[in-house]
């Protein structure tokens, strides 16, 4: 039953070859016919019966094997998408991190800069308060130096005075009584 669509498709096959051939003016030549589609049915016998195992077995095979790789390409996609769903979810997660790194970045730098213009508005008071030390020990230096100049120019005019109002008789008796004193000491 299963191969009688196929028996009945060379026995039209035939039969449109005999009507051709009987369109010439002769009869339907039925013996000839009926020897025709013996011998298509041997053909075809021959053909199922040397062929029909092995084209059922490349037929099986090739069955088996395109569902296999059906099968096989079903996981990859599988695998690819559970993958593709993996790498997209780390890349959210790596872009979020990076995000939270850069925030978390600037905020150190923020604090790094805050505590560098501390330690440098410290330093910098540190430099006035030395340098107003400084500018305080020079003043302090400069009106020694005036004092001692001072000092020492009042000695020499006191001295250019006594030496003027004193003469000579009374500077020298001045420096006996001071050597005086000085030896019975």
């Amino acid at each position: 039953m299963k191969y009688l669509g196929s028996f009945a498709l060379a026995v039209l096959m035939c039969a449109c070859a005999d009507f051709a051939y009987a369109s010439d003016g002769h009869g339907l030549p039925w013996g000839n016919f009926a020897l025709r589609m013996l011998n298509v049915a041997i053909f075809v016998g021959i053909l199922w019966y040397a062929g029909g195992k092995l084209v059922k077995g490349f037929l099986a095979k090739h069955q088996a094997q395109v569902k296999e790789e059906l099968e096989t390409a079903k996981d990859l996609k599988e695998k690819a998408e559970k993958n593709l769903s993996l790498a997209e979810e780390k890349l959210r997660s790596v872009e979020s991190e990076c995000a939270r790194l850069l925030e978390d970045g600037k905020k150190q730098a923020e604090a790094i800069k805050a505590g560098i213009i501390a330690d440098a508005e410290k330093q910098a008071a540190r430099i006035v308060e030395q340098a107003k030390l400084a500018a305080e020990q020079d003043v302090k230096n400069e009106i020694q130096k005036i004092k001692a100049q001072m000092a020492e120019e009042i000695v020499s005019s006191m001295e250019k005075e006594i030496v003027s109002r004193l003469d000579k008789a009374e500077h020298n008796a001045l420096i006996e009584k001071s050597l005086s004193k000085v030896v019975f000491s």
